[in-house]
């Protein structure tokens, strides 16, 4: 026993560790942890099978391999979005009347996990991510620190320097609301129906090596256990435990007086009374599984029938290392660590600038700043690879855009006032001051050639309206090398 009150209070420690880990790099990053940050998103399932490409098979089979071992472990003391559930249930439990925070074993909802799990993982298959972006747990605790959390902070400090976008912290305000008021009264209700990181890893739990075990002998039927388990899984009076749904919080374990519950090593020999839930979610999830395939297969084929890929404008540039906004759009969860990480402060959540499917993917804005010629933090923190990291040489070349002017906006064509801004900013030289035949002004000329649509000249551009502004594109390419001058 005193073993297991060990391991229950070394989980606790570790799951807050890395629950204000991950809040605080959401919502004040810093870029001394640049090292911890990634050992944390390395960690990671959505983002780690989305960047398998990119080196997250690894975490893919390191996460599996933990599951394997010791059950849902993941979901206790990795998952940010699960821990943060956990943190309110918990807080929960000093407001309610005691009786009514008691929980109960309810049956699985089986049909509705796993018929969402196959849809997840068809849509991911026909490459649209879409309802990863609101069903992924990293993904959505990513949205609500940044759009919520970060204004929130900046609002008590007074610190603010981005410019905060409505509608995104609104859906996050939302989303924060709808959680806590179910973890508030139902615990693990979200990881268990909703989550497809919960479904699919619970799959593999249900044959882990190390389990939470019942002793029928010793089994008085008290429910103090059943009473303890957040996850509403624990079935007190038949003695069994649903393993698909146990996130190995080991809290039933210190309420049982008779020891009669204990967690370990699992595979010596099947214990009868675990046989029953396993045997029901087996033969109740067969018709689920056909059916779900079946009707999400059709869907997809026709939502890509009526959503093909074409080349489009879009009003926004995409971070750099996007590639195209089809790209962006298959590989993206909206975690916003791209928009926590840049210290120009100028990502921003799309609201209508990539279409609907594009809803909250990263965006640029050159309002409050521009894209620094040397600085690549958003490639680096990206978990999925849907902003590929690159040697920074080459992401120095990188068009996000390329530049307009327009001279009749220009102070010195306007007023005859000598500025040249626009080109002391220009990293590239794509802006350079030349005089004008007969008069001793130099004005803008442009060389969209070389142009890697920074906004550097948009941002610093005193005009109004600008007489400089970057034109996004919807397929980033490598600009031309200026060479005496040239661009080549």
């Amino acid at each position: 026993m005193q073993l297991s009150n060990f391991l229950r209070w070394a989980r606790r420690v570790t799951a807050v560790a890395i629950f204000l880990g991950l809040a605080y790099f959401f919502i004040s990053f810093s870029a001394k942890a640049t090292v911890l940050w990634h050992a944390l998103l390395g960690l990671q399932v959505v983002p780690g099978i989305l960047g398998i490409a990119s080196g997250g098979l690894l975490t893919v089979l390191l996460v599996f391999l933990l599951t394997l071992i010791f059950g849902r472990l993941y979901c206790s003391i990795l998952c940010p979005l699960g821990i943060g559930q956990d943190i309110v249930y918990r807080t929960g439990l000093f407001f309610r009347n005691r009786k009514k925070c008691r929980s109960r074993y309810t049956k699985a909802h089986n049909v509705l996990r796993y018929s969402i799990l196959i849809v997840v993982a068809l849509c991911v298959a026909f490459s649209f991510v879409l309802p990863l972006v609101w069903l992924d747990p990293y993904g959505l605790f990513g949205k609500m620190a940044v759009n919520l959390g970060r204004p929130v902070l900046n609002l008590i400090t007074g610190t603010a320097r981005e410019i905060w976008n409505p509608a995104a912290t609104l859906a996050a305000a939302i989303l924060f609301a709808a959680l806590s008021l179910t973890a508030f009264f139902k615990g693990r209700l979200y990881c268990n129906t909703i989550c497809p990181v919960g479904s699919l890893l619970g799959i593999i739990s249900r044959y882990s090596m190390f389990r939470v075990q019942i002793d029928a002998s010793a089994c008085t039927h008290c429910q103090l256990c059943g009473m303890s388990c957040k996850s509403g899984c624990i079935d007190c009076d038949n003695a069994v435990i649903d393993y698909s749904r146990c996130v190995v919080c080991l809290n039933c374990i210190s309420q049982c007086p008779r020891q009669g519950i204990r967690y370990c090593f699992a595979w010596k020999k099947k214990v009868p009374a675990s046989k029953p839930v396993e045997q029901t979610v087996t033969g109740m999830s067969r018709r689920a599984f056909l059916v779900a395939a079946m009707g999400a297969g059709v869907g997809i084929v026709l939502l890509n029938r009526f959503t093909e890929k074409k080349r489009v404008r879009i009003p926004s540039p995409m971070p750099p290392g996007a590639g195209t906004l089809e790209r962006l759009k298959d590989n993206c969860v909206a975690c916003h660590a791209c928009i926590a990480a840049c210290p120009s402060h100028i990502i921003r959540p799309a609201m209508g600038d990539f279409g609907w499917q594009g809803f909250l993917l990263p965006a640029i804005s050159y309002k409050n700043g521009f894209c620094s010629y040397d600085c690549q933090k958003c490639q680096e923190v990206c978990p999925t690879g849907a902003l590929r990291f690159m040697p920074l040489e080459e992401k120095k070349r990188v068009k996000m855009g390329v530049v307009r002017l327009k001279l009749e906006n220009c102070i010195v064509e306007k007023f005859g006032t000598d500025c040249g801004a626009c080109a002391e900013h220009c990293p590239v030289k794509a802006m350079i001051m030349t005089p004008r035949d007969g008069t001793d002004k130099v004005y803008p000329k442009t060389n969209p050639r070389i142009c890697i649509g920074c906004g550097a000249c948009e941002f610093i551009c005193p005009a109004t309206p600008k007489a400089v502004e970057v034109i996004p594109m919807s397929e980033q390419r490598m600009a031309k090398v200026e060479v005496d001058g040239l661009g080549f």
